[in-house]
């Protein structure tokens, strides 16, 4: 029985410890996020990561000085580390549903014949062998899953309309009309 306590407290405290509010670092990384000094707070983020590696919102706002510095599948990286501890926040969800989306549109924007199977010179492994209108469709439905999530959690008019976008271009009819009824209704 102490055994199962013991994993339990590792559990929870893995992913709810608290960083200290007031501590030097912590101001110093707060003030450079906020007058957008992204660059500069990255390494600052980063000690304080390493102090509490489960502080919420120094996870986010690491992300987000990654994203605003270019370093979009770093941010992408801790994002999906995010979502494991805290699985209801919009906007780690609206993020992922987010670079999905870019990663599909711009890989439809460049490819000239989407039934061209992907080669081993590929970036990912698993998109090996596959058209890449399978990839792009693989992209908006991860975007989808993601982009549903957020707006389960929060509704949003922008939401709505990515996903309308998305179902509208794989063909999911019911999908488009279900979220052309919300925007009607609200």
């Amino acid at each position: 029985m102490k055994l199962f306590h013991s994993i339990l407290f590792l559990l929870f405290s893995a992913c709810f410890s608290v960083f200290p509010q007031d501590s030097p670092e912590r101001s110093h990384a707060d003030q450079l996020f906020r007058s957008g000094k992204y660059e500069a707070a990255i390494p600052v983020l980063k000690e304080c990561l390493n102090a509490q590696p489960n502080d919420l919102s120094v996870q986010k706002m690491l992300a987000k000085s990654l994203f605003n510095t270019g370093n979009m599948d770093s941010a992408y990286i801790l994002y999906k580390e995010i979502v494991v501890c805290y699985s209801d926040d919009y906007d780690t969800y609206v993020f992922l549903g987010n670079y999905y989306y870019v990663k599909a549109n711009n890989l439809a924007k460049r490819t000239k014949n989407p039934d061209e199977r992907r080669t081993r010179s590929s970036r990912h492994r698993k998109e090996e062998g596959r058209t890449v209108r399978e990839v792009i469709f693989e992209y908006y439905h991860n975007a989808s899953e993601y982009l549903e999530k957020a707006y389960n959690v929060r509704s949003s008019d922008e939401i709505m309309k990515s996903l309308i976008d998305i179902y509208t271009i794989t063909g999911n009819k019911d999908k488009v009309s279900l979220y052309q009824k919300r925007v009607k209704s609200e």
